[in-house]
């Protein structure tokens, strides 16, 4: 045994291992140390040091830079800590923080905005509390509306008066040749669109309106007829089935009544005048119309006039091409070729 313990010694006296033989003893040195001076205070209490609030703040008033050196002694708990620092008379009343937001804001001239209160919970955190989005605006930051102005609306233009041709004609039966009687001619004044005469139940022409800018007027023939006169007859004077009239003029039309008689009409167109009228009054211009004569001209297949169409003028009738005469009903042809123009 001491022979082991003579090599070790022997071997930790070696110049090499001196380094680390010095390094172990300082070691071992240092933890006697720090066990010696550890086990010695460890009987007595260290202090402890409030880093932070441990009190409460009390409901109205607000507390800032609570720390050891500027204590405020509002409440008793954490008195031991509150060695050092300004003592605070409790009787003083502290400033209200709302009075120094008000001052600091009026003298800088800036809006101030709400800031969000802070509470303390049981634990001593301070939270800040930030308002809702569904908390309704307050009426400062709200923006009224501007309501644009708007321009009046124009007034709508009237309408532009129409116009409307007004027609009186002379119509009626001429006494027998070599009689001595005068002619007795019924005056029709302002002719509705289709009137028959002499009447409905006795439709020898039917009125068919006027020409553009109430020129002339037209007259449909209905039956057979002998015709003596100057007027114009449409399409031709060999197939007669309308005669165009202007004022002045007059037309005799002859025809043969079944028991072989011949009877004489005659037709002379008076004046033809225009007024201005509204668009209702041009409606009920158009209502007024005679059915009776509507359905006469339908019957006979002469609602179609040759040359002429009707125009979007009520009553006006305008000149159209020369249509072929395969375009013609047969009906109509068929009275056509019945009928002739003597006398020119």
């Amino acid at each position: 045994m001491t022979g082991f313990l003579n090599a070790v010694k022997a071997d930790l006296l070696d110049r090499r291992l001196l380094p680390l033989v010095a390094l172990v003893v300082a070691v071992l040195v240092g933890a006697v140390a720090f066990a010696v001076l550890s086990g010695g205070s460890s009987g007595t209490p260290a202090a402890t040091v409030a880093t932070g609030p441990s009190t409460a703040l009390v409901p109205g008033l607000s507390v800032s830079h609570q720390t050891p050196e500027t204590a405020v002694a509002e409440v008793t708990a954490g008195a031991s800590t509150q060695h050092r620092g300004e003592a605070h008379d409790p009787f003083i009343p502290l400033a209200n923080p709302e009075e120094k937001t008000t001052s600091a804001t009026s003298a800088t001239g800036s809006t101030a905005s709400a800031s969000p209160s802070t509470s303390t919970g049981s634990s001593g955190s301070t939270e800040s509390t930030t308002p809702s989005e569904s908390s309704p605006p307050s009426p400062s930051s709200s923006t009224p509306s501007e309501s644009t102005p708007t321009s009046p609306s124009k007034p709508s233009k009237p309408a532009k008066p129409k116009t409307v041709y007004h027609v009186a004609v002379l119509f009626g039966e001429l006494p027998p040749a070599g009689s001595g009687a005068t002619a007795q001619l019924t005056p029709y004044v302002n002719l509705k669109l289709l009137t028959p005469l002499p009447s409905a139940k006795q439709a020898l022409v039917v009125f068919r309106g006027v020409t553009a800018g109430g020129k002339s007027a037209t007259f449909t023939l209905v039956g057979e007829a002998i015709l003596h006169g100057k007027v114009a007859c449409l399409p031709s004077a060999s197939q007669c089935e309308a005669i165009d009239m202007h004022p002045g003029e007059s037309e005799i039309l002859e025809y043969l009544t079944p028991t072989g008689q011949t009877v004489s009409y005659e037709l002379t167109l008076v004046t033809i005048t225009s007024t201005k009228a509204s668009s209702a009054d041009v409606a009920n211009e158009l209502r007024s119309e005679s059915k009776t004569g509507r359905a006469l001209l339908r019957h006979d297949g002469l609602l179609a006039l040759p040359y002429l169409r009707n125009s979007t003028q009520v009553g006006v009738l305008v000149f159209a091409g020369h249509p072929a005469f395969a375009h013609q009903s047969a009906h109509g042809h068929a009275h056509a070729a019945r009928r002739s123009h003597a006398g020119r």
